[in-house]
């Protein structure tokens, strides 16, 4: 399990004025809160929240002073025009609850069906929630599709879950090998379609 630590600042308040001001220095507004405890409001730097996002990292250490406290980052705001991250919501957490988080799915390897015969790799889920104790969140899901011909796939059911519990139906396919549009087919497959063509214009005429 890695941890992220991520510095922050009290932010005694919390009027909008304030909050735009914070976003022209590179920080943004974010709220900890810890089961029924009263929220703190805080101030992260942007470039190291940013940091945070993109690590491997699922828990964070949120470091309030001289105190640390131990999270989950529970919810980003964007802007809806430029899509700029513009608050954060931190959730404390003990390292023996179980908590819901998502999980990043990896896809290694070169399936045989687009390596060898130009059809597509489809990915159709990029996470997958679970739940389990902070100690047992797997740093991602890996998935190996060097084996994939056309019409194959491989569904959440596939996944290995020891440690958590896993929420994401499991009927859901992560990954499939599909037909790439435009492929001609196999000149097998034309002389078959061309075969019953003629065989119902012949019964047409009848």
């Amino acid at each position: 399990m890695a941890n992220y630590k991520l510095n922050t600042q009290l932010r005694p308040d919390i009027h909008k004025r304030v909050n735009k001001h914070l976003r022209k220095e590179g920080k943004i507004p974010a709220v900890y809160y810890f089961h029924r405890e009263n929220p703190i409001a805080l101030s992260v730097d942007l470039k190291e929240l940013r940091s945070a996002i993109h690590s491997s990292a699922h828990i964070i250490e949120l470091q309030m002073g001289d105190n640390k406290h131990i999270c989950i980052l529970k919810n980003l705001q964007h802007d809806p025009v430029t899509d700029e991250i513009i608050h954060a919501d931190f959730m404390g957490i003990t390292l023996k609850e179980d908590i819901t988080v998502n999980v990043p799915i990896v896809i290694e390897g070169s399936a045989i069906g687009v390596r060898e015969f130009g059809h597509v790799l489809a990915q159709h889920l990029w996470e997958i929630e679970v739940k389990c104790k902070a100690t047992n969140i797997p740093d991602n899901f890996t998935i190996n599709v060097s084996a994939l011909n056309i019409g194959d796939s491989i569904s959440v059911s596939d996944l290995v879950s020891e440690n958590f519990e896993i929420l994401t139906p499991i009927k859901n396919s992560i990954v499939s090998v599909v037909k790439a549009t435009g492929m001609k087919l196999e000149e097998g497959a034309e002389e078959v379609e061309e075969g019953e063509e003629a065989e119902e214009k012949e019964e047409g005429k009848d």
